[in-house]
């Protein structure tokens, strides 16, 4: 007895990653978004600026980061560190990682899953909706540290 469906016995059809899936995602919800030249697909989810991108030699690793750019000081990096990594600690995903931009600090949130054999249209939607719903509530929970940054 196996422990796994073949795709086909699954009833919804897997099929590659690309841009074009995405924006028809994006416009079933009726979401704005823009296109890059080399297929990325950005937009902004309250407040924040999130970038849909693929890697990988196949363009099958589908990677989602939204950033944190409040304008908090230099002097505040160690500090806001701390707070990533207590976000890390307590949820799966995302991921917050920590840089300056322009002397100043950007907290990015990444999410990121190898779609090497292809997903279904729902995952797709899931995947696309996970990282957004879940990026927000990590740089809304930074805003809540910063709240004076956070009204800039």
């Amino acid at each position: 007895m196996g422990y796994f469906m073949k795709p086909e016995e699954q009833g919804s059809e897997l099929a590659p990653l690309t841009t074009g899936r995405v924006t028809a995602c994006m416009d079933a919800h009726n979401w704005h978004y823009e296109v890059a030249e080399d297929g990325d697909v950005g937009g902004w989810w309250d407040g924040f600026w999130f970038v849909f991108s693929f890697r990988g030699k196949s363009k099958e690793i589908f990677f989602t980061h939204a950033v944190w750019n409040r304008g908090v000081p230099m002097d505040e990096f160690t500090q806001v560190v701390l707070y990533a990594n207590e976000w890390n600690a307590e949820h799966l995903w995302p991921m917050l990682s920590v840089r300056e931009r322009d002397e100043q600090i950007a907290v990015l949130a990444d999410f990121s899953v190898d779609y090497s054999y292809g997903l279904t249209d729902e995952q797709l939607d899931l995947h696309i909706r996970c990282a957004i719903d879940t990026m927000v509530s990590a740089l809304t929970w930074m805003d809540t540290k910063y709240p004076t940054y956070a009204n800039n």
